[in-house]
């Protein structure tokens, strides 16, 4: 009896303390409530009004959404949209002042890079974003998202658009660089990433971290689409023995001119592994690549098919295959040398 009152009471404890959220509503919403914290009966008007009223660990929550200006996010924040007929648009301005965590966007002191997005918090904290269109706009905007620092960033039921035919870099740029050895875990779940373009660097997602920080990237149930490259990841601008991972499972690629997925390395650098298990990839140039010989691929219950070439392995990459995919219809099938392994 006294095990659980005491369980209880520790219970009580831990909810109290938690941060009460700030909410958002475009329609009923005040920027006024901003001095009582916009709570969820007297809602702010705007997410960087929100924003401002917070702490580190904060949440937002956007019961109603719209169209909103680009934020850095410098301290841990879970930001949430509700509505589901109204999107949660953050869209990339280079020209405007960014929003924040604890200010309002000329008190911020953030500059403003061109993302949509950009995730720049200390090295042991992270980032959750759900329910939200992520954009790169019509005004000259780098992208939907940037991940420059931070340990976690967790993305899921989101909306990510480049920049169509004048996009200069991916859609989502995911190349933190944290003071000293340090790893850093992204998930992206249930979600559409796309219209990028076609030019060389106009690419879906980039895994390209920096320095000495390692990264591992989960990607399950996403659709890629219309853009140069799918998922590329790379391992060359980190130190040797720095490892970048990559899983990715459940996601659909079609509408890529280049490679769908691109596991990239070079002697000195950083390993990278990528395991790709059921995927299905349409209409790009390359299916599934493994590029260099630091970079070991896993691949798995794939569907590739109607590709300029389906699976290809360059410059002393391993490409390790189960005999579980189905490669057909390419116009090659496979380029280089595939190695079998058993499914144990």
């Amino acid at each position: 009896m006294t095990s659980c009152a005491f369980t209880l009471l520790g219970l009580t404890e831990a909810f109290a303390v938690l941060p009460t959220p700030a909410y958002v509503d475009t329609i009923a919403g005040n920027n006024t409530n901003a001095g009582i914290g916009c709570p969820v009966n007297l809602p702010c008007a705007d997410l960087n009004t929100a924003l401002s009223v917070i702490s580190d660990g904060g949440q937002v929550i956007i019961s109603k959404g719209g169209v909103f200006g680009p934020v850095v996010l410098t301290s841990g924040v879970t930001i949430t949209g509700t509505e589901p007929n109204t999107d949660t648009n953050i869209v990339a301005d280079p020209t405007a002042m960014v929003g924040c965590v604890g200010n309002l966007p000329g008190a911020c002191g953030q500059t403003n890079h061109g993302y949509a997005v950009e995730v720049a918090v200390p090295a042991d904290d992270g980032v959750s974003i759900s329910h939200v269109v992520m954009s790169a706009g019509i005004s000259g905007g780098a992208g939907a998202l940037k991940l420059t620092t931070g340990n976690s960033l967790d993305l899921a039921y989101d909306i990510f658009r480049g920049r169509g035919d004048t996009a200069t870099g991916p859609v989502v740029a995911l190349y933190p660089n944290n003071s000293g050895t340090s790893s850093v875990l992204v998930s992206i779940a249930h979600s559409d990433i796309g219209y990028n373009g076609s030019g060389p660097a106009a690419g879906a997602i980039e895994v390209k971290p920096g320095g000495s920080t390692s990264l591992a990237l989960y990607v399950n149930h996403v659709v890629v689409h219309h853009a140069s490259y799918g998922i590329r990841t790379d391992g060359s601008l980190v130190t040797a023995g720095t490892l970048v991972s990559t899983a990715i499972s459940e996601t659909d690629f079609f509408g890529l001119t280049v490679a769908a997925v691109n596991a990239f390395s070079t002697m000195g650098t950083g390993t990278v592994e990528a395991t790709f298990d059921t995927t299905r990839i349409l209409n790009t140039g390359t299916g599934l690549k493994a590029n260099g010989p630091l970079s070991s691929v896993v691949i798995t219950n794939n569907t590739v098919t109607a590709n300029t070439i389906g699976v290809q392995q360059q410059n002393g990459a391993t490409i390790f295959t189960s005999g579980t995919n189905t490669i057909k219809n390419n116009g090659t099938n496979v380029s280089g040398t595939l190695t079998p392994s058993s499914t144990m």
